[in-house]
């Protein structure tokens, strides 16, 4: 099982890794493979830790599915608020704030949950306004 962050700072900004180990789809979102009786919410923010050093407050799951041909189930988060400095692992070569519009090719899935997370972050924007 993986899990997946996506990342928006006050600039409603996504933050991209590149990857060490992606060649194919290099530039990705924070995320990786669930330990042993992890739960999915503490895989999602150890991951976004590991690779960045970053702590960021957890909000709704906003994708799960499962890839047929790699026998392998996917969960994403929307998260906000980053805080600390950017601080890569060995796993990560750079790390960037991205305006939507400017977004490379993702994974498919990371796709997804990106488009999914920008819905629903305005959803939330325009219901914070309102209140």
């Amino acid at each position: 099982m993986g899990v997946e962050v996506v990342l928006f700072n006050e600039q409603k900004q996504i933050l991209l890794l590149k990857h060490v180990f992606h060649p194919e789809f290099p530039w990705g979102i924070p995320g990786g493979w669930l330990d042993r009786h992890e739960d999915p919410a503490a895989c999602a923010l150890r991951e976004l830790r590991e690779e960045t050093g970053l702590t960021a407050v957890l909000g709704p799951v906003i994708l799960i599915r499962r890839e047929q041909q790699q026998s392998h189930l996917g969960v994403a988060y929307l998260a906000y608020a980053a805080q600390g400095s950017i601080q890569l692992s060995n796993e990560i070569i750079e790390a960037t704030w991205t305006d939507l519009a400017d977004l490379p090719k993702l994974m498919p899935f990371s796709q997804e949950a990106v488009e999914k997370a920008a819905v629903l972050y305005d959803g939330l924007a325009e219901t914070a306004v309102k209140n």
